[in-house]
């Protein structure tokens, strides 16, 4: 590990000298490659499919590891989307002259090498290669053993795709089965400059407690939806449903809906039914259920602490604006925040009172994704702060660097 560590960083110093149409060219190579080569994809995720179903994978982690036309159309889509963005590398920004006559400029530079480390997702590979070569960062992608045979095809055609343009050693995706490889790397901070676990809280944890470089860390994905009582009923119930049901597995589905008990009339019966048509588990309060009309489960306090990841939802009705606040901000895990109301001074409220990556004001919380934000693709979503808040595209792989050019200088 210390030896490919090493080569990443050699490799990582050629990579800043790279131009950026040589960097659109490759990743528009590797776009075709992807497309040439979908069968074989498609052969390599049926078999860890198969796995998954033998082993008894749970549903939201098998919806995340499947591959097919759609998802390998998407990700070769998302390699072009960030080829095309503007340069991000080298560019010289915050420029100005100072009293000495000193030109004083910001240039984005490169991380250096970049450790990922993830579970289930195969298009993560193929994400994050793309991210780091537009941003001109080498990067090891450590995935897991549920997605062993579609991390190898989809690391063979990455190599192949660069090798004619940079060294290979730019992007390597090692082996999913081999787990105590992970801790060695956890080590090498001579080399690896920045480390970003994906996946379960626990690998997470994992990487944060033991890593010796710098860790970007995505934690949980505990989302809330505040529908305020001057919230359009329509609207609501159908931003509700977005959140929670057009993908239950994934990081940006609510978990909880937070409900104004002047709306309760309004929309507990409609919203229930369907809901429940689309055969979703709901825990709700005591004043949610009554006017839903119909017996629910009742919530727990260890509801409003779960990430369910799953096709549930916890619901409680709130007095005001700020209680449902101040649950978001004792329960929230700084991802991503929903408000739904047609009162601008209670969206604002709420944009000034609550802390995450992403607040949605009339929208659904699914849209907190790089690829929904410009960015063409994503690292992971950092709910850290440092050195980066939200979905992680080519710009946030980047840092900014001072260039002081003088005509003789000297400081007295």
């Amino acid at each position: 590990m210390k030896q490919l560590a090493q080569k990443s960083k050699d490799a990582s110093k050629k990579l800043m000298k790279l131009s950026h149409e040589v960097r659109r060219q490759v990743l528009n190579e590797l776009a075709d490659n992807l497309l040439k080569n979908k069968e074989k994809i498609i052969a390599a995720n049926t078999l860890d499919m198969e796995a998954a179903e033998a082993s008894g994978l749970n549903v939201a982690m098998k919806d995340r590891l499947k591959l097919d036309d759609r998802t390998i159309e998407s990700m070769a889509q998302g390699v072009r989307d960030v080829s095309d963005q503007k340069e991000v590398v080298g560019v010289f920004q915050e420029e100005f002259v100072n009293s000495s006559g000193l030109r004083i400029k910001k240039q984005r530079v490169p991380l250096g090498v970049v450790l990922m480390i993830f579970e289930s997702r195969p298009n993560v590979v193929v994400d994050c290669a793309a991210l780091a070569i537009k941003s001109s960062n080498a990067i090891i992608l450590k995935g897991g053993k549920e997605a062993r045979h579609s991390n190898e095809i989809l690391g063979n055609i990455i190599q192949n795709s660069i090798e004619k343009y940079l060294p290979k050693e730019c992007v390597q995706v090692l082996a999913s089965d081999k787990r105590e490889v992970v801790n060695e790397l956890l080590e090498l901070n001579q080399f690896i400059d920045v480390v970003i676990p994906r996946g379960g809280e626990k690998l997470i944890r994992f990487v944060h407690d033991n890593a010796k470089m710098p860790v970007i860390a995505h934690f949980q994905g505990l989302c809330h939806m505040y529908l305020d009582k001057e919230a359009d009923t329509e609207k609501a119930i159908k931003l509700v449903l977005n959140a929670k049901t057009q993908r239950t597995g994934v990081c940006n589905a609510i978990e909880t809906l937070l409900v104004h008990k002047d709306l309760l009339s309004k929309v507990a019966r409609n919203l229930t039914h369907e809901l429940k048509n689309k055969k979703t588990e709901l825990r709700t309060d005591k004043e949610f259920m009554i006017a839903a009309g119909e017996e629910l489960k009742a919530a727990t306090e260890q509801d409003w602490a779960t990430e369910y990841l799953d096709n549930i939802l916890a619901i409680k009705t709130v007095e005001s604006i700020d209680e449902a606040i101040e649950h978001i901000n004792l329960y929230g895990s700084y991802h991503t925040e929903c408000i739904v109301s047609n009162d601008q001074k209670a969206c604002d409220e709420f944009l000034n009172s609550v802390d995450a990556s992403c607040i949605m004001v009339n929208a659904s919380s699914r849209f907190n994704d790089g690829g929904q934000l410009g960015l063409g693709a994503e690292l992971g979503i950092s709910t850290t702060k440092f050195h980066a808040y939200g979905p992680m595209g080519a710009e946030q792989m980047t840092t900014t660097r001072f260039v002081v050019v003088g005509d003789g200088h000297t400081r007295g």
